[in-house]
């Protein structure tokens, strides 16, 4: 048995699917900690990649249409991807980087990378529209669905009530954060999933939903207006 990094707490199963032994890799969605290294949801992925002896799958797309959707925030998330690229790329992990480039045309794509997995996991962040795309997926979804919390050092669910008063959550923090202070990601999750091989995307999937090359990730300033 893998002993697990990931604190139970942080770890949110969003659906009653049955373990998928016969998928082809566990799928991390990346949606929120866009990155390769001190993220929980990545080290949640990895942990069952070695416990399913799977290989990892990391998907992360970028929609043209929701709110406040701009040039900047999409180059800030491009260049992420950039860099997204060359370190999954150095460690053998296959990454899926996805841009839409009109409204729509990323529809179908996590279902379609989903029916070949074994698990999903994916990033839980209580804001924006991520909660309401996440939970759509979950109803869509036909293998096990985890959201895992990176979102500080105190654990969304560490708290039984809200806070009205900052005065009141200071106190709070001050009694129960200490237990949750050596709780940290990995620095360097990825060498802990190399050993398990590369994964590779369905060719049906590359083929309706093609990666953005590495030309367009380099200067996207040259297509983001169109």
């Amino acid at each position: 048995m893998i002993e697990h990094h990931v604190p139970t707490i942080r770890i949110r199963r969003l659906n009653d699917a049955a373990w998928h032994s016969g998928g082809d890799y566990v799928l991390y969605w990346m949606i929120a900690q866009r990155r390769p290294c001190y993220n929980f949801a990545l080290d949640r992925a990895i942990e069952l990649c070695r416990e399913l002896d799977k290989p990892l799958v990391v998907l992360e797309a970028l929609r043209c249409d929701y709110r406040w959707a701009s040039d900047r925030l999409h180059t800030f998330v491009i260049q992420g991807m950039a860099d997204n690229t060359k370190s999954f790329a150095d460690c053998g992990v296959c990454y899926h980087p996805f841009v839409e480039r009109r409204r729509g045309e990323g529809r179908g794509l996590l279902h379609a990378l989903a029916e070949r997995a074994a698990a999903v996991v994916t990033d839980e962040y209580p804001c924006f529209f991520l909660p309401q795309m996440v939970a759509a997926a979950a109803r869509q979804i036909a293998c096990p669905l985890e959201a895992v919390d990176g979102n500080g050092l105190l654990p969304l669910r560490a708290a039984a009530r809200e806070f009205a008063r900052a005065y009141d959550f200071r106190r709070f923090l001050q009694k129960n954060l200490p237990p949750h202070l050596h709780e940290f990601p990995q620095r360097q999750p990825l060498d802990r999933v190399a050993e398990l091989g590369e994964a590779v995307v369905p060719r049906q999937v590359v083929a309706d939903w093609p990666a953005v090359s590495a030309a367009e990730l380099a200067a996207p300033q040259r297509w983001l207006a169109e």
